[in-house]
């Protein structure tokens, strides 16, 4: 008698795969975090990384010509409109850029729209992946999107409250105020480059009316502003009482021109941004100012960052820090002066 053998075999049961699947949906939820953190942390280092280039682009450039580049001009009277971050190009290894831009142009005319519409990664932050996608129309069917900005060079606290005075690393080129058209050199400023920042990180608009960091508060924020400059001991005070106004605002405007060109020099654009807020608070505008605000040198504009718990900024020695958003209003004021005599302990950033 020939005998066989027979295997049987048995697939999953229902309740078995069940089981299985609620296994790896744990282990899913457990990896994701990590995963997500694990990126962020890389994105992070590269908006570090950015930061530091240019932060040493702005010291070569001091090096080598005796003084920082303006943050902007008086565009009625001098059609050069560019952004500091332009004039730094050559020191991020952006020379061909550099070289395509016509100076007694405005940035947005057609000589230089090759250079204007060109993005540029070392100026933007991987952490944001918004865009303002705003262009300038060539002709009608046709238009060239701008290179977006990350980043916002530091105008210290508010020109507005210091007598119409700069307290920060910046400039303007402005005949009708001369005050404020005093090049920055290295002599004056006396906090020191390893106290005083240059850029940190600024959150591009996002065209919406919905609150969050993206988000613009009312273009209408008023404010009684000294008669007489504010002295360094009362600025603080001073400073954190016009954050109070901003903070105050529920009105929330859709806003797209934060970040839209690297090149033009407006707050809220290209160019600077204020220490009046520390980081990731509202950001506000004055009354009068209008969408883009047209004032270059003061700016209720802040640090804004999709990183948690705060940004990463930039000092004029070219190191790094990454500021927590709990920084006390004193030492963010007394970084963002380059000559107000504050002392800014070394765990204090």
């Amino acid at each position: 008698m020939i005998r066989t053998n027979r295997r049987f075999t048995h697939g999953f049961t229902l309740i078995e795969l069940l089981v299985v699947i609620a296994i790896i949906a744990v282990l899913i939820a457990l990896l994701l975090p990590a995963v997500q953190a694990a990126r962020e942390a890389a994105r992070r280092a590269q908006c570090t990384n950015n930061l530091k280039q240019l932060g040493l682009a702005a010291a070569n450039y001091m090096d080598s010509n005796g003084c920082l580049p303006p943050t902007g001009t008086d565009s009625s009277r001098n059609p050069n409109d560019f952004s500091m971050k332009m004039k730094m190009l050559p020191f991020i290894e952006q020379r061909a850029l550099y070289d395509t831009f016509n100076v007694s142009y405005y940035y947005n005319n057609a000589v230089n729209w090759t250079g204007t519409c060109t993005s540029v990664n070392a100026f933007l932050c991987p952490s944001d992946a918004y865009k303002c996608n705003r262009a300038m129309s060539a002709s009608p069917g046709s238009a060239y999107p701008f290179g977006e900005s990350n980043y916002a060079n530091n105008l210290g606290t508010c020109a507005t409250l210091t007598g119409g005075n700069m307290d920060g690393p910046a400039y303007s080129f402005s005949p009708q105020n001369p005050q404020i058209s005093v090049p920055v050199t290295i002599a004056s400023i006396t906090d020191g480059t390893s106290n005083t920042a240059i850029f940190s990180e600024m959150l591009r608009g996002n065209n919406s009316a919905s609150p969050g960091r993206n988000a613009v508060y009312s273009t209408s924020i008023t404010y009684s502003f000294p008669s007489s400059p504010a002295l360094s001991g009362d600025l603080v005070t001073t400073v954190m009482a016009l954050s109070a106004t901003c903070q105050a605002s529920t009105t929330v405007n859709a806003f797209t021109t934060r970040g839209y060109s690297w090149n033009y020099h407006n707050c809220g654009v290209g160019g600077g941004y204020s220490h009046v807020m520390t980081p990731n608070k509202k950001s506000c505008a004055f009354s009068g100012q209008g969408n883009p605000p047209s004032i270059k040198e003061a700016t209720l504009f802040g640090a804004t960052s999709f990183h948690s718990g705060g940004v990463v900024m930039s000092l004029l020695d070219g190191s790094v820090r990454f500021v927590k958003d709990s920084i006390s209003p004193a030492t963010w004021v007394a970084v963002s002066t380059k000559a107000g005599g504050e002392i800014i302990s070394a765990d204090s950033l």
